[in-house]
């Protein structure tokens, strides 16, 4: 491992071709066995640039090794996950702007299709920044976390557009109710 760190191609060689079967199957397992060319490559980029950090005393080689190739299959999984949560998201979305083409079922109230399309409308009022943080959260599933990364944006601004988003749509969506009373009217006299 010194030597790769040092730039030893032969090192390197040497390492890739006693692990390379093992890793290869792994990902071939993990991702398939059309993507594990690629997946390999990518791991053993990562042994090349952080080889440097190996540090025998806390360790085998290969427990290190293996926890690079475990983290990089876990972040691809990740991101394909999110991924298809964002692209459901984003039907989503085109939805809501456009409203369902599809006619409703005999099943579905009156009140349910109210309901929908007043979110609908409350949902198309909403400016554009505010209404893909909310689909992204409420129908894509993702977390605030996830929508910041997704969006590369501060997490905190992701957190003030959903809650400026879910504040206007609690406005556009809230019963419009009676004048309001007095304050201490319908309290009781003494």
């Amino acid at each position: 491992m010194s030597g790769i760190a040092a730039g030893d191609i032969a090192a390197f060689t040497q390492l890739y071709d006693r692990y390379a079967r093992r890793i290869h199957a792994w990902c071939a397992h993990v991702l398939g066995v059309g993507r594990a060319e690629d997946a390999m490559q990518e791991i053993f980029l990562r042994l090349w640039q952080h080889a440097g950090q190996f540090d025998r005393e806390r360790g085998s080689f290969t427990t290190w090794f293996t926890a690079i190739a475990r983290h990089y299959l876990v972040h691809v999984l990740r991101r394909e996950s999110m991924l298809r949560r964002v692209a459901m998201a984003t039907e989503v979305a085109a939805v809501l702007e456009h409203g369902s083409a599809s006619t409703p079922g005999p099943e579905e109230t009156l009140a349910q299709r109210e309901d929908g399309a007043a979110l609908a409308g409350a949902m198309k009022l909403l400016p554009d920044e505010q209404r893909q943080v909310l689909v992204l959260a409420y129908f894509g599933g993702l977390s605030q976390s996830q929508i910041a990364e997704e969006l590369a944006l501060p997490l905190g601004t992701v957190k003030k557009r959903i809650r400026l988003g879910m504040e206007k749509l609690r406005g556009a969506l809230a019963p419009q109710s009676s004048p309001q009373r007095a304050p201490g009217a319908g309290r009781a006299a003494r």
